[in-house]
């Protein structure tokens, strides 16, 4: 039976100060000899009531330690029932969504938001997650003051990424979490971006053919009308600028096409031996006619990735032609495939062969550096790349022999801007190692398939 506190706090300090002034009183009797033998029972009548007093105050108040309530956690049967009436709503919902608690600790989250924000956020704090100042007030503003927000959200790495999000509150029992919902705008905002890009491109690049055309058709129209053999060498300079426009247009549509659709990884399966040797069968006319050969060279009959069948043949065609084009008569193209455990043994085989070279990675895998990785590594015996060039072999128009001042060759200088987009949306690495008078050897690499998608 628990004593009330008023009867504590009215009798047990009474109690304790009138046993500290018997002892007292029995120490001094003692000390003057006059105790006669009362003070050993004044000590016990002392120590009786002094047992009663604390006994009185251990059970009137329990320990501090003993009242502090545990707080929730996602795994307690009181989270665990809150949660299971909001889990099939949010998992049902088409957009990334998070539920947040007052805390800033992820209660719930859909399956879309594991596959957009890439983590599993059940029980994580979400400024562990997400590091936006602007998202992390607008949640505690939900849960904490019930204040409805939207907040624009933008994620460069590893590939570009847009979101509005929506945070409002919403009942959690007795007290009051944050849903956010991440609304994608990616492929809105790029293709807005892409569209003036390309007009701004398209434009610049097409300006040259377009004047060489017209300057022809004038001198057709003139000097050379009546001349059957300058028309004819006109007509086929004419043909020749027509056709590098249909190139450059085809390349800038192409190229947009992928940017719209980067943010989104592959799902399919693609074996990248059968993808290398069909695109070198498609460029073995090309090859014989500058005198090149093209070799493939393959441990095993197929590697799989997961990836897109149509993009990674585009990609191993724009390598094996940009090799092709800058290979000397008699040269050999070298077109390997295999597969490294191991993020870095991946980059030693694709692109660390030649201990003299120079070499950049312009893109580095998103998967985790454990996992296997299939490598397609494109090598020429051209004259080189000199060092300074590297960083920019990915930019758009750019050439090397235009900046050089040299002859320029064929080609719309997107090439392997095609390829590195290509490759950042299947999340894989590309590299680029050269040595003057030795050659260049361009590489990729992406994760291999698992067993458990269908064998690897």
């Amino acid at each position: 039976m628990r004593v009330p506190d008023m009867f504590i706090s009215r009798w047990s300090r009474p109690v304790l100060i009138g046993v500290g002034a018997v002892c007292a009183s029995a120490l001094v009797l003692e000390l003057a000899g006059a105790g006669r033998g009362w003070t050993l029972l004044a000590l016990f009548l002392a120590t009786v009531a002094a047992g009663a007093a604390l006994w009185l105050e251990g059970a009137g108040r329990a320990p501090a330690a003993t009242v502090v309530e545990a707080p929730a956690t996602p795994g307690a049967p009181d989270a665990e029932k809150r949660l299971g009436d909001l889990a099939p709503l949010i998992e049902a919902l088409p957009e990334a969504t998070l539920l947040v608690d007052r805390d800033g600790r992820v209660v719930a989250s859909n399956r879309e938001a594991r596959r957009q924000l890439q983590f599993e956020a059940q029980g994580l704090r979400l400024s562990a997650i997400l590091r936006h100042p602007e998202i992390l007030d607008a949640s505690h503003d939900a849960a904490v003051d019930g204040v409805t927000r939207v907040v624009e959200y933008e994620n460069a790495a590893p590939v570009e990424e847009h979101f509005r999000v929506y945070v409002a509150p919403i009942a959690w029992g007795e007290d009051t979490a944050a849903l956010m919902i991440f609304h994608d705008q990616t492929t809105h905002i790029v293709t807005e971006r892409m569209r003036a890009d390309f007009l701004a491109n398209a434009s610049h690049e097409l300006k040259t053919p377009v004047t060489s055309i017209s300057l022809l058709i004038e001198t057709l129209g003139g000097a050379a009308r009546d001349d059957g053999a300058a028309r004819e060498r006109f007509l086929g300079l004419m043909e020749q600028q027509v056709d590098r426009m249909r190139r450059l247009i085809d390349d800038l549509l192409s190229l947009s096409k992928i940017e719209i659709n980067e943010h989104v990884p592959p799902n399919e399966r693609a074996d990248m031996v059968l993808i290398a040797r069909e695109a070198a069968d498609a460029m073995a006319t090309v090859a014989r006619g500058r005198g090149v050969t093209v070799e493939l060279v393959s441990e095993a009959a197929a590697h799989h990735v997961t990836g897109d069948r149509f993009q990674l043949t585009q990609v191993a065609q724009n390598l094996i032609d940009n090799a092709v084009k800058y290979s000397n008569p008699d040269g050999v193209v070298t077109v390997e495939i295999g597969v490294a455990d191991g993020r870095e043994a991946a980059a030693d085989m694709a692109a660390r062969r030649w201990p003299e070279a120079s070499r950049i990675s312009l893109l580095t895998p998103g998967a985790p550096a454990s996992r296997r990785y299939v490598f397609l590594r494109v090598s020429d015996q051209g004259p080189g790349i000199p060092r300074r060039h590297l960083p920019r072999l990915s930019e758009r128009f750019f050439r090397v022999e235009r900046d050089q001042q040299a002859v320029e060759r064929e080609g719309t200088g997107l090439g392997l801007a095609i390829v590195k987009h290509i490759v950042n949306r299947h999340r894989g690495g590309f590299a680029v190692e050269s040595e003057p008078g030795r050659g260049s050897a361009f590489a990729i690499y992406l994760e291999q398939a698992r067993p458990d998608a269908g064998g690897a």
